[in-house]
């Protein structure tokens, strides 16, 4: 089966993949700088090297036992009720192990409402929500994650670090940093200012780039100049306000290297 995200992500890139597959260059060096699900990294072909990075230590930590240690995460897993009691019990301070770490981490990410909120649980009238999941389901799908993972580079760098390990001619850097826009709950949204040094340290590099980013007036003005293609996808759980503004879809620049 086709690897897929195993954690749910705000702004993860899932419903954009038909936009950003056509959009990579040819390339020996693949670096997803925010790697946050690694909806990309899922759907690629596979290269030469591949990195994918996040400053998220719990993220990082479900990734690295996900690669190395999938029967041990997924015995961990197995038998776990879809339960609002399970839900609560494994809340902070995580575990014992790395590997309950990452467990009890994955399964609040699994059973919380939105995929980002560590305090309401995620219950589900109809077949496939939250409450309602195969459990087998989610033990196949971190075996398929855990062999996409293969030879991929699970890094734990700042954004600045990351571009300048790995920038070499031949290298493709797809950054999604967060938006300026939104309430994601699991990281703080960047400011305008922000935007820029990522946009200064991205045209002094070797490789190429893409960067998606929030359709507002600020990020058009940050990246002025640059090849820009506007797409709009359906709005996510987290942006419920702009969702009811703009009947459900939301605005999104795709910013491509020259």
């Amino acid at each position: 089966m086709k690897p897929k995200p195993i954690v749910r992500w705000p702004g993860g890139k899932s419903r954009m993949l038909k936009h950003l597959l056509p959009m990579i260059p040819e390339h020996t060096c693949y670096v997803e700088v925010f790697g946050g699900g690694g909806a990309l990294l899922c759907a690629k072909e596979r290269s030469s090297v591949e990195v994918w990075n996040d400053l998220n230590g719990d993220l990082v930590n479900l990734f690295r036992q996900a690669k190395y240690h999938p029967d041990a995460l997924c015995n961990e897993l197995d038998l776990v009720l879809n339960s609002r009691q399970e839900f609560f019990d494994r809340q902070p301070p995580y575990g014992l192990t790395e590997i309950q770490r990452a467990v009890n981490w994955y399964l609040n990410n699994a059973f919380c409402f939105g995929g980002s909120s560590k305090t309401s649980y995620g219950y589900s009238r109809k077949s496939g929500g939250t409450s309602t999941a195969s459990r087998g389901n989610r033990l196949e799908a971190i075996r398929n994650f855990s062999q996409r993972l293969d030879k991929v580079n699970v890094e734990h760098l700042d954004w600045r670090d990351c571009l300048k390990r790995y920038d070499v001619e031949g290298s493709f850097f797809f950054c999604d940093p967060p938006y300026l826009t939104g309430n994601a709950k699991i990281y703080s949204p960047w400011k305008p200012e922000d935007l820029m040094q990522l946009r200064d340290e991205l045209v002094g590099l070797k490789g190429k780039w893409l960067v998606t980013i929030c359709d507002c007036k600020e990020s058009r003005e940050v990246f002025q100049g640059f090849d820009i293609q506007p797409v709009e996808r359906q709005n996510g759980i987290e942006n419920r306000a702009e969702r009811k503004r703009n009947g459900g879809q939301f605005g999104e620049l795709i910013v491509a290297s020259r």
